[in-house]
């Protein structure tokens, strides 16, 4: 199992849950991200290593968890 969705679970967060924080979190930096079933379907291509997490979502990940769970993942502009 993957370190980012090992991280959500074990907080007990379903996928919306998780997503639910990073839009606070976007909202209050000013940033509109899309809309939820696009973020469950990039959630799932994350947690399941088919694409690489953006830059500006991996800070929001790190804000979230503290500090972001995927070892060697570099967040880039």
């Amino acid at each position: 199992m993957s370190p980012l969705r090992l991280a959500r679970l074990s907080r007990g967060w379903e996928p919306t849950q998780l997503i639910g924080r990073m839009k606070i979190l976007a909202d209050r930096d000013g940033i509109t991200l899309p809309q939820v079933y696009l973020l469950v379907r990039l959630l799932f291509l994350w947690e399941n290593h088919r694409a690489q997490v953006p830059g500006y979502y991996a800070g929001l990940l790190t804000r979230i968890y503290g500090e972001l769970p995927i070892p060697g993942t570099r967040i880039a502009a």
